[in-house]
């Protein structure tokens, strides 16, 4: 199953009972009690998953590693890249 397969799924799994809710063809008290509150989840659901969001991209950008390996290891590659322009008659501005 591939994740827009799933992805799919779940959204049909969540849509069905809420539309079946919403457009009241399951009536209870409880529903109709509580119907304004269903109608919202759909909005309550998105702001949860954006500070959701919100909250993983901080948090991995304060955790981030550095690499100073490969940090040494790319600054070489640019030297190496320069000396063949300069090389090849490309003249920089610096």
């Amino acid at each position: 199953m591939t994740n827009l397969q799933r992805w799919l799924f779940y959204a049909t799994l969540f849509a069905v009972p809420y539309l079946a809710l919403v457009l009241g063809t399951v009536q209870t008290p409880l529903t109709s009690k509580y119907l304004l509150h269903i109608q919202l989840l759909p909005v309550l659901l998105l702001v949860l998953f954006g500070v959701y969001s919100v909250f993983t991209v901080l948090y991995r950008t304060f955790t981030f590693n550095d690499c100073p390996e490969a940090a040494k290891e790319l600054q070489a590659e640019i030297l190496e890249a320069r000396k063949d322009l300069i090389a090849k008659g490309f003249k920089f501005r610096d």
